[in-house]
């Protein structure tokens, strides 16, 4: 009965109501965004293929803007980007799709969440709109594997080579003489920031010096395959004789292609270091033949005992004037020191290396340091200075600087430290001269006395001719 009572309900309402209240009202398509992980669980060091793709209906009025993707204990670089365009319910759909490698570097789960894509399209051309499309959440996993649980550190390649370089700075090795030793490891599939670091061994009898190293990125053509280089490299300096040998070297590693851990193997190097030419042995005789015996000495004393006397009474005087002589030439020269310190010339040359050296930062700090000192403004401020100097090539190359610091470094001006120091040279040189001549003394106006004279007449008469 009261299947029946409904169903008269509805046929009654169907009947009375128009038909176009029971028409769904269209939505307007919106841009999609859609993520993966490729593939979803790699071996430690190795990279996660991140795909982006990214459409919006009718076109895209510039390109999206995608976050950086920087994700902890990984390394991220960013492939190659693709135009795509597809049908989806009758509409077309026209975008890009970006392609990041990710390679953990650590085992772990890893995950690509809260982000974001800005884009702006054309809803209605050519009336455009501007959204903010939330990113799907990516993850992925990264593991090392058992056979590879005991590598000491862990590395993983498609392939690696290494391979040592010897140079000797002399054929017939002496102290004093160098032997440098370099490492270059070259691997496939793997950033070069990932191979293992060469410690080089402190031997007894050698001065080690280490140098930084060298790490190169390669990317081949449109392949996208990374091609790694890191190189190491020390210099031993010979400070005794003997015979010596520097440690081989073996590298562990996880070969992905073979799926099994292989060694490469670096053979020691041994060699000798002679006595340098003419020994101790050899300057124990004077020059008249006679050796530095007790007796020897004796004899050499008593023969020339006045040159003795007086080279000592030399010497006790300059013990007794030395001191006070080098303590007033450290005492003048630290306060020359001091106070070029506190200079402005000083300040201007600190600055003028740090624009020489394109550091934007210690360039700016330098700037800031050199105008208290300058005082070419009442403020010392680069706003101040700006205005004294009334450069409008100066002006817009700080301002630029302090955008390259502080703004947005995509839509600051071009930075140039060769055109901004030829500025401040020009500008310091029209600065300082006024500087001078507001705190300088200079002559009276009117050296000569001005009025009549209280001389008697006499006093006045022309000299003689």
């Amino acid at each position: 009965m009261r299947l029946r009572i409904a169903s008269g309900i509805l046929w009654t309402a169907a009947v009375l109501l128009p038909p176009h209240a029971f028409a769904q009202q269209p939505v307007a398509p919106e841009p999609i965004v859609q993520a993966t992980a490729d593939p979803p669980r790699v071996v430690v060091g190795q990279p996660v293929t991140l795909r982006i793709v990214v459409v919006a209906p009718n076109y895209m009025t510039s390109p999206p803007e995608l976050p950086g993707f920087q994700v902890r204990n990984a390394v991220t670089r960013q492939l190659q980007s693709i135009n795509t365009s597809e049908q989806r319910d009758g509409v077309s759909y026209a975008g890009v799709q970006f392609e990041y490698a990710i390679s953990p570097q650590e085992p772990g789960a890893y995950a690509i969440a809260d982000q974001t894509v800005n884009i702006k399209y054309a809803a209605a051309p050519p009336a455009t709109r501007e959204v903010t499309v939330a990113l799907p959440r990516v993850s992925f996993e990264a593991f090392i594997p058992d056979a590879a649980a005991g590598l000491r550190p862990f590395v993983s390649a498609k392939s690696l080579m290494a391979e040592q370089e010897i140079k000797r700075s002399s054929d017939q090795l002496k102290a004093g003489d160098a032997v440098t030793r370099t490492v270059t490891i070259t691997a496939e599939g793997t950033p070069a920031m990932l191979l293992p670091p060469q410690k080089f061994a402190a031997i007894d009898g050698l001065q080690l010096y280490p140098t930084q190293p060298v790490l190169e990125d390669k990317i081949e053509g449109r392949t996208d395959v990374m091609t790694a280089t890191r190189t190491d490299s020390a210099t031993y300096m010979l400070e005794r004789p003997g015979t010596y040998s520097l440690p081989a070297i073996e590298i562990d590693w996880w070969n992905n292609a073979s799926g099994k851990v292989e060694r490469i193997h670096l053979d020691a190097v041994p060699f000798a270091v002679a006595a340098p030419p003419g020994g101790a042995n050899q300057m124990s005789m004077g020059r008249s033949g006679r050796g530095w015996t007790w007796a020897g000495i004796r004899d050499l004393l008593a023969d020339h005992w006045l040159i003795v006397l007086f080279a000592a009474a030399v010497a006790a005087g300059l013990g007794l004037i030395a001191p006070r002589v080098i303590q007033r030439v450290t005492a003048e020269h630290r306060r020359r020191r001091d106070a070029y310190c506190l200079s402005e010339t000083f300040a201007f040359n600190r600055l003028r290396r740090a624009i020489g050296r394109r550091d934007a930062g210690q360039a700016y700090f330098a700037l800031l340091d050199w105008l208290p000192r300058l005082n070419a403004a009442p403020e010392n401020t680069a706003a101040a200075f700006r205005a004294v100097a009334d450069d409008p090539v100066l002006d817009g190359q700080i301002g630029a600087l302090e955008s390259t610091l502080f703004g947005d470094r995509r839509n600051a001006a071009p930075w140039s430290p060769p055109e901004m120091l030829r500025h401040l040279v020009a500008a310091r040189r029209n600065l300082r001269p006024r500087e001078r001549r507001a705190h300088g003394s200079g002559l009276p106006q009117y050296i000569n006395p001005v009025g009549t004279s209280n001389m008697p007449a006499h006093q006045r008469r022309r000299p003689a001719r």
